[in-house]
């Protein structure tokens, strides 16, 4: 599609062409290159929004929540945030998601590491009674409140499965059956 100032200077070069020498012909396809290159810096090309992957695992009782927070989502989070505040805010969260609290599950381990262009970690929990786990809470946007959305892959020793949580919506809901 040609933009309408284009369009328009074309209309008057269509009618002038008869009075024009070769030299200002090949002056007006100068200026028309000249605008069809600014018509092209206008164009953008659509920035992902801030997403954050957790791959939820469950393993008799062993639940273990891996976290990544990958370099196309940290330069849109730090325009808000100091990447190093992101990290820390990361490693001081006592859940990344929260199980309910039927499954008695206690947090055995986190890690949360930085490299150049990304931030990933994962927490381990102990969960006395899993086939009470119906659901996990994700509690990352309360630690990254401009995170617009969480790729969660749920995977057990029988299913898997792929969500996006938002921040209206921070369940996972686990099917029934799918534990052992």
């Amino acid at each position: 599609m040609i933009p309408a100032t284009i369009q328009r200077v074309i209309a008057l070069f269509l009618r002038l062409v008869r009075r024009i020498s070769v030299k200002s012909c090949w002056l007006f396809l100068f200026v028309l290159h000249g605008l069809e290159s600014q018509a092209e810096i206008m164009l953008h090309r659509a920035v992902e929004p801030a997403r954050m992957g957790l791959d939820i695992s469950i393993s008799g009782e062993n639940l273990t929540l891996y976290i990544a927070l990958k370099e196309e989502s940290l330069s849109v989070l730090k325009r808000k945030m100091d990447v190093e505040l992101l990290y820390v805010q990361l490693q001081h969260m006592s859940h990344f998601a929260l199980p309910p609290a039927a499954a008695r599950c206690r947090v055995k381990g986190q890690n949360v590491n930085q490299g150049a262009d990304q931030i990933n970690g994962f927490q381990t929990f102990h969960c006395e009674r899993p086939e009470q786990l119906k659901f996990i809470d994700v509690k990352l946007y309360e630690a990254l409140p401009d995170l617009k959305a969480v790729d969660v892959w749920l995977t057990t020793e029988k299913w898997q499965s792929k969500t996006i949580v938002y921040p209206d919506k921070l369940q996972v809901i686990i099917r029934s059956g799918i534990l052992k």
